[in-house]
């Protein structure tokens, strides 16, 4: 630990610190720009310039001490930059004299210099890190005479302004304002250090500077990432903006919710951004022990289909066209569609990214039936469940991780994790501030430790380049790798002997390993079970990428067939409920079929007896399970769909039209039953 004293408060902080750091920890403020807390320092902004000193000593080396017997500091001739300063024992730090703050105020100065006045059309306006700091440490009277300018001031300099490209399109999600841009460099950053993809970097130098991407297929320009939307979020100015949200409204007017993604099973953190009943935007949230604050962009821009052509009331099928009804009128018709259908032949079958509480409903209803016919879609033929979960914290502290799938495709928080993974860093330590926002061990374009990492997929995947071994097999030929990898044949066509024998040692020497399971391996029985024993010869726990968000939270409740009952795969029962639309040959099968939906479909306009509205994702409360087995909650936005509701009120009017008592009909009801 060392001591150190930031203007007159004294604080003890982690040998190697930044003065950033330290000075958050002690209370007080310090602006920045360029400073990112999940990135590299870089003190490329100057921002956060500070004035530091350190106790002086005589030639035997005792503190000299002033007329008040405290040590004499030494303060430095130039001032330093926090973000990239290490604090040292006994060091003072300067935030408060005229020095300092006219430092901050020049560097506001120069930064709006060049800096267009778009804040009344700017879509980063009034979350605009410039505006805040422009107000906070802008222009400071007292250092300029009354008769040098007049106030207020719009510029001191004589030179042309920059004007450059306002509307540049980087990809079909992000648009970039070249004249806003202040050249803090955290997209660059955040590009090679945590999806890895090295695709933008500075052109041109000085004033001339602008970012650019690299040229892709036929000449264009373009973001080739999975996670690109990430630096819209952590550009502190409006120069990179959300396409799907552009001009579509103030930051003041949206009404945001902290939720859940339910685009796969790795639980990110989301922020939802409606304005007057409409969804606009996706932004991620703090949820370090997951995914930080990055989302994929399939999770941050898959959202355009929430608002158009909602169900919002019941529909039933009257002289063979569907027709608009009110709940009381589904109940009938599901009433007179089920007479004389035996209860064991109704089956009841979830979407995977249904919640806790709605499976708790499926699954009490489908008991109470006595069906075995119950499911959730993209259940996986090999259960989560069977294997013992890994954490994302155990990932990191890893010595080794075999991955079996592509997670970039898959689960692509997964890919974030094992970046960060194959870099070599273990969570930051926490202080007051939470996490720290220049944490001195990060550091640019870190090297990767290829000897962690072992790669098998059915098809070349991105993250083969930070591995070790690496092949892309046949579909179907998992089980004979896995028998490869665990010494009992030979390696598949396209993954080489050599691969299989460096996998092989590094499982033999390694005590902390991690082995992640895509869904070819999970949908394979054979394959699943070799992976199984593989996991319990080596200790090593699982992650598995279901294709279902919440598959072990449903998986955990039972929500899978009975025996004799059909899968979700599969046609069977006579009549069903069904929270997705299934195949056409299921839709055959049964005679009645009640859809629980959003969105109309063809084969629910041919098919469907009875269409009630449902509820999005975005739009329920309840919890969700991720591959980790953690318990994360899901809050309702402000969504505009009419008559919508959850599954867990679809079912209680199921099980009254059928005559029987719903074990739940609310939410809260079935949250209470799970605690």
């Amino acid at each position: 630990m060392a001591k150190v004293t930031v203007n007159d408060k004294t604080i003890e902080v982690p040998n190697g610190t930044s003065l950033m750091d330290a000075i958050f920890h002690s209370g007080y403020d310090v602006p920045l720009f360029c400073a990112e807390k999940h990135l590299s320092p870089v003190g490329a902004c100057r921002m956060c310039l500070v004035k530091t000193g350190a106790p002086r000593k005589g030639p035997d080396g005792s503190l000299v001490l002033d007329e008040k017997g405290q040590p004499k500091i030494f303060w430095a001739p130039k001032l330093a930059a926090s973000c990239v300063t290490a604090v040292t024992e006994g060091m003072a730090i300067d935030t408060l004299s005229d020095e300092v703050q006219h430092a901050q105020s020049g560097m506001v100065e120069l930064t709006l210099f060049n800096h267009p006045l778009d804040c009344p059309t700017c879509d980063k306006g009034g979350a605009c890190e410039l505006q805040d700091r422009s107000y906070e440490y802008g222009l400071v009277e007292k250092f300029y005479q009354p008769d040098e300018m007049e106030l207020p001031v719009y510029t001191r300099y004589e030179m042309t302004r920059r004007h450059v490209d306002k509307h540049h399109t980087l990809s079909e999600f992000v648009t970039l304002d070249r004249e806003r841009c202040i050249h803090c460099k955290r997209c660059i950053r955040y590009f090679d250090e945590v999806p890895g993809d090295n695709v933008l970097d500075f052109i041109e130098r000085g004033v001339h500077t602008f970012i650019n991407t690299e040229e892709v297929e036929g000449g264009k320009t373009g973001l080739p990432s999975n996670f690109s939307g990430n630096i819209v979020d952590i550009c502190p100015v409006g120069a990179l903006l959300d396409r799907t949200a552009r001009f579509r409204g103030r930051n003041w007017e949206y009404d945001s919710t902290e939720t859940t993604s339910v685009d796969d099973a790795a639980g990110a953190g989301i922020i939802v951004d409606t304005r007057s009943g409409f969804l606009e935007r996706i932004r991620g949230a703090e949820r370090r022990e997951v995914n930080e604050t990055w989302i994929s962009d399939a999770a941050r821009f898959g959202h355009n289909w929430v608002n158009e052509n909602r169900v919002t009331r019941p529909l039933i099928r009257k002289d063979g066209k569907l027709v608009e009804a009110t709940w009381e009128d589904a109940h009938a018709a599901i009433k007179s569609g089920l007479a004389g259908v035996p209860q064991v032949q109704i089956g009841i079958y979830l979407p995977g990214n249904a919640s806790l509480e709605e499976g708790l409903a499926a699954f009490e209803l489908s008991q109470t039936l006595g069906t075995p016919h119950r499911d959730f879609q993209n259940r996986t033929e090999t259960l989560a469940t069977a294997f013992p979960a890994a954490s994302f914290d155990d990932l990191l502290d890893a010595q080794f991780a075999l991955v079996l799938g592509d997670p970039s495709e898959e689960t692509p928080t997964i890919h974030l994790r094992l970046s960060e993974f194959s870099r070599n860093l273990k969570p930051a330590a926490k202080l007051n501030h939470g996490t720290p926002y220049a944490d001195l061990n990060i550091k640019e374009n870190m090297d990767r430790d290829t000897s962690k990492l072992a790669l098998f997929s059915p098809y070349p995947a991105q993250l083969a380049k930070w591995a070790g071994a690496s092949g892309a097999h046949a579909p179907g030929a998992e089980a004979a790798l896995i028998s490869a990898l665990s010494g009992q044949g030979q390696a598949p066509a396209g993954v080489s002997a050599e691969a299989i024998d460096w996998v092989k040692k590094r499982l033999s020497e390694s005590q902390k390993i991690v082995i992640i399971l895509g869904a070819g391996v999970l949908n394979n029985p054979e394959a699943a079970q070799k992976a199984k024993a593989l996991a319990e010869k080596t200790g090593a726990k699982v992650l598995c990428m279901t294709p279902a968000a919440n598959a072990r939270g449903l998986e955990a409740l039972g929500l899978y067939p009975a025996k004799g009952g059909a899968a979700w795969t599969q046609a069977g029962p006579r009549a069903a409920y069904y929270g997705y639309v299934p195949t056409e040959e299921q839709l055959k099968a049964a005679s009645f079929r009640i859809l629980h939906l959003t969105h109309r479909s063809a084969l629910a306009d041919k098919y469907a007896d009875v269409i009630l509205p449902n509820q999005t994702a975005y739009e329920k409360r309840g919890q969700t399970v991720n591959l980790e087995g953690r318990v994360l909650g899901l809050e309702p936005a402000g969504i505009n769909n009419g008559e919508a509701d959850g599954a867990v009120a679809a079912l209680a009017v199921l099980a009254e039209a059928i005559g029987v008592k719903p074990a739940v009909r609310l939410v809260r009801q079935a949250a209470k039953t799970l605690a």
